[in-house]
């Protein structure tokens, strides 16, 4: 082990020249992000002086709440470009889509379509959760095209303090039927008011 070399080479804290960091981007699903865990990355490296495995895994501990553009930095773990003198590896955290949730900061996104009498007289969702709970859902509301159903502290934990989450915000396309009846347009025109 052991070997000289501060955290800072050459003038003014930057690094010496040709030790620029090894950027890498870590692609992290959002259920990832959300419960956190550990991500294993093998890197190759080229070595002059030091007597070190030219392969290594690196195991990435992702925090629970990090967000898109999180860096992570390995000291000293990339190619040795000089004698004794090694590259940073710095991953980049990406977050890879979702099939369900879009995230926006610390809350999380569902749109959803529904068939207009559902949105005129109210319905019941089952929404999946990252933790793999199934939330039910009752909308009591008329859902017009700005409305929207929030659930606090269902969404994104914060990576500063994981026990605080954001917010869970269902929104709804609302798909309208082609055709209608006569019948079924007066049945509409009798018990709908005009506003």
């Amino acid at each position: 082990g052991g070997g000289g070399g501060g955290m800072f080479q050459g003038m003014g804290g930057m690094p010496a020249q040709g030790n620029r960091p090894v950027q890498y981007q870590l692609n992290c699903s959002l259920e990832a992000l959300f419960n956190g865990g550990t991500k294993k990355v093998k890197i190759t490296r080229k070595n002059i002086t030091l007597n070190r495995e030219t392969e290594k895994v690196l195991e990435i501990q992702i925090q629970k709440g990090w967000k898109a553009g999180t860096k992570i930095t390995y000291t000293g773990e990339g190619d040795e470009v000089s004698p004794g003198k090694c590259q940073d590896i710095v991953f980049s955290v990406h977050e890879t889509p979702h099939a369900i949730f879009a995230r926006e900061g610390s809350d999380l996104v569902r749109h959803t379509r529904i068939p207009l009498v559902d949105a005129l007289t109210g319905f019941k969702i089952d929404v999946p959760t990252l933790d793999n709970r199934i939330l039910r859902v009752n909308i009591k509301d008329v859902v017009h095209p700005k409305y929207s159903k929030v659930l606090p502290g269902e969404g994104m934990p914060n990576s500063k303090n994981p026990t605080h989450r954001g917010d869970l915000v269902l929104t709804f396309d609302v798909d309208f039927p082609t055709t209608l009846s006569n019948s079924q347009k007066e049945a509409i025109k009798a018990n709908l008011p005009r506003l």
